[in-house]
């Protein structure tokens, strides 16, 4: 019987990702209170730096105020419900 646990999986994601060509790292590289971290906490799941930068690459000609509007949109959530949350979400990739 296969046991998949939450490692291999997330190992499995991770080589998935880097075969499609993004770059990995482990937590423990940008973990809290090391030399490299992106985040403040552990429970930060996005990173906004990352996210900011990402943003500005793919969309050079937006002035900057609107960057930061769209990443208030994709880290707050406006309801409890998941599935709420994930619909508008995925609405945005189909703004122009």
């Amino acid at each position: 019987m296969n046991k998949f646990t939450e490692s291999i999986i997330e190992q499995a994601t991770l080589d998935w990702l880097s075969e499609l060509g993004y770059t990995t790292l482990n937590g423990v590289e940008i973990a809290p209170d090391t030399p490299q971290t992106e985040r403040q906490e552990y429970n930060e799941v996005i990173l906004i730096n990352r996210l900011q930068n990402a943003l500005q690459t793919i969309n050079p000609h937006i002035p900057f105020h609107a960057i930061q509007d769209a990443i208030k949109k994709i880290t707050r959530t406006e309801t409890p419900i998941l599935y709420e949350n994930n619909r508008r979400f995925h609405k945005y990739s189909h703004l122009t």
